[in-house]
């Protein structure tokens, strides 16, 4: 039997998944000039969000289900000290969701206090977010992927 040891992930018994992944390379000058951020369901599907799009509404996902007026305020200082124009979508809908959305706390409090961690997650094509769950042995998701797993 293959024995993993993980450090820095938290799991449980749910079925879904979710993994984040944020490359520690410099993204240079490939910030895009504005980014849209809209509201979204992230449940148990199998997924590969790697897109501007997809990545910044994870994120605002997770900040506005989390009710953090201190947090939207430190996205927005974030994006404007690094001229980056955005546009918020408007939340008086409730058509948005993350599956276990209080095990994003971490990440959303690490990219919030890190610009540069913040700007590799949006920007650069290595990061990305897997979605997925474990109720079918067919389906799975495998990547390859050079990491540091002490911390993202």
């Amino acid at each position: 039997m293959k024995r993993q040891i993980r450090k820095g992930v938290f799991e449980t018994n749910s079925s879904s998944t979710h993994a984040i992944c944020i490359t520690k390379n410099d993204i240079l000058d490939n910030k895009s000039n504005k980014v849209y951020f809209e509201l979204g369901e992230f449940g148990w599907e199998f997924a590969t969000l790697d897109t501007i799009l997809e990545k910044a509404s994870y994120l605002y996902t997770s900040i506005i289900i989390r009710d953090s007026i201190t947090e939207l305020d430190t996205l927005k200082k974030l994006l404007n000290d690094n001229s980056i124009e955005y546009e918020l979508e408007d939340t008086s809908h409730d058509n948005y969701y993350i599956d276990h959305q209080s095990q994003t706390d971490n990440f959303v409090e690490d990219v919030l206090s890190d610009a540069s961690k913040l700007l590799r997650f949006l920007f650069s094509s290595e990061s990305f977010i897997l979605t997925g769950n474990d109720n079918n042995s067919e389906d799975y998701v495998e990547i390859n992927v050079d990491y540091d797993h002490n911390e993202y």
